[in-house]
C-alpha cells in the first residue's frame, strides 16, 4: 500500500556509482511513497547531500533548487577527459607539469565571482528532448551556450602535486567538473575532477543525511520522526504570512484574496509593502501554500486593498 500520509523531504548521502534517478527510484521503494523529486542532480561518481522530497514535497522542488551548493572536490593537473572527471577517455596528458602552487592559487582568485562556463555534453541538459549525455555516448557534439553562474567562494584545502582539494560554494546550475576543467586550460596543462562530494544544498547539510542502507535497516517511525523535513521547515527561509481558517479554505479552493483580507484576517502582522515570495501559514503553522506578492498597487499614494494579494506558486494538500 502506498504511504500516501509521508510528505516533506529526506537528505540522502548519495554513494557513488549511483544516478540521482537511481537514488529516488530507491527512496520511493523504501517509503512506499507515490511521488518523489530530487532538487538538483549529482553526477553518478559523486557523493553527498540529495535532498529528495516527496509526495507533496515534491512541490518543493522549483524553490529549493535555486539555492546555492557547497562542494568539496579532488581535481588532478596535467590530464583532459572527454567528460571532464577521471571517469572518462583521456585526450590529453601533460608530462611533467610546469605549473608552481602561486600558479594555482592566482589561478583560483580569477575564478571567484560570476564566471561563465559552457555546459558540458556528458550532462542531463536536453537538446530537443534528447539528453546530451546521449548523443556524447553517440559521438555527438552539440553546440551549447554559455551561461553565467556565480563561485561565491573557492579556496584550496590541499595540493600535492599533481592533485589539488579544494572547497567551492556556487550559484545553481554550476557545473563543478567544468569548473575544475577550466582552471586546467587557465593554467595551461589541462585538468580533470578525481571526485566530489557535495557537503550543503541551501541549508540541508550532509551531516544530518541518512545513507541508502540505513534507511532500509530503519522502521518507518524512525525515519518519520528523524529525517523527514517537512514542507513548513523547509521553507522556512522564506518570510512567513500566517492566515485564519477562512483565508486557509479559500486558497484551497483556488478563490482570490486582496490585500484587503489579510489585513483584515491575517493572524500576524502584515507589513503593507510586503512583496516576493512568502509561505503562507495556517493557525497551527502548516505550511498552506507559497505565494509571490504581487508589487503592491496604489491609488493616489493610497494602497488599494482591493486588488488580490498575490499569485499562488503552489498550494499545499495534506
Amino acid at each position: 500500500m502506498p504511504n500516501n500520509s509521508l510528505h516533506g523531504l529526506i537528505i540522502i548521502n548519495k554513494p557513488p556509482g549511483v544516478t540521482s534517478h537511481g537514488v529516488v527510484k530507491k527512496v520511493k521503494k523504501v517509503l512506499r511513497v507515490r511521488k518523489a523529486g530530487h532538487t538538483g542532480t549529482l553526477d553518478p561518481f559523486a557523493t553527498g547531500v540529495l535532498t529528495v522530497c516527496i509526495n507533496e514535497g515534491t512541490k518543493l522542488v522549483p524553490f529549493l533548487m535555486e539555492e546555492e551548493k557547497e562542494y568539496e572536490a579532488l581535481l588532478q593537473l596535467g590530464i583532459e577527459t572527454d567528460t571532464q572527471d577521471i571517469t572518462g577517455r583521456v585526450l590529453r596528458e601533460v608530462k611533467p607539469l610546469n605549473v608552481t602552487k602561486r600558479d594555482i592559487e592566482r589561478t583560483f582568485q580569477n575564478f571567484r565571482g560570476k564566471v561563465t562556463q559552457i555546459p558540458p555534453m556528458y550532462s542531463a541538459l536536453k537538446y530537443k528532448g534528447v539528453p546530451l549525455y546521449f548523443l556524447a555516448r553517440q559521438g555527438k557534439e552539440i553546440e551549447r551556450p554559455e551561461r553565467v553562474v556565480e563561485i561565491r567562494e573557492l579556496s584550496i584545502l590541499k595540493t600535492e602535486f599533481p592533485r589539488v582539494a579544494f572547497r567551492v560554494v556556487c550559484s545553481k546550475g554550476t557545473y563543478v567538473r567544468t569548473l575544475a576543467s577550466d582552471l586546467g586550460k587557465s593554467l595551461g596543462c589541462g585538468a580533470s575532477l578525481v571526485n566530489l562530494k557535495r557537503t550543503r544544498s541551501g541549508k540541508f547539510l550532509l551531516q544530518n543525511s541518512i545513507t541508502l542502507n540505513l534507511l532500509e535497516q530503519k522502521p518507518l517511525k524512525e525515519i518519520r520522526e528523524k529525517w523527514i523535513i517537512s514542507p513548513t521547515h523547509a521553507l522556512s527561509s522564506l518570510p512567513a504570512v500566517v492566515i485564519d481558517e477562512e483565508i486557509s479554505c479559500k486558497v484551497h479552493q483556488g478563490k482570490i484574496i486582496t490585500r484587503g483580507d489579510l489585513q483584515r484576517k491575517a493572524k500576524a502582522t502584515l507589513p503593507l509593502n510586503l512583496k516576493g515570495k512568502v509561505r503562507v501559514l495556517n493557525p497551527q503553522g502548516e505550511v498552506v501554500a507559497v505565494a509571490d506578492m504581487t508589487h503592491p498597487v496604489r491609488s493616489r499614494h493610497k494602497l488599494d486593498l482591493g486588488k488580490p494579494a498575490w499569485k499562488l506558486l503552489r498550494v499545499f494538500n495534506f
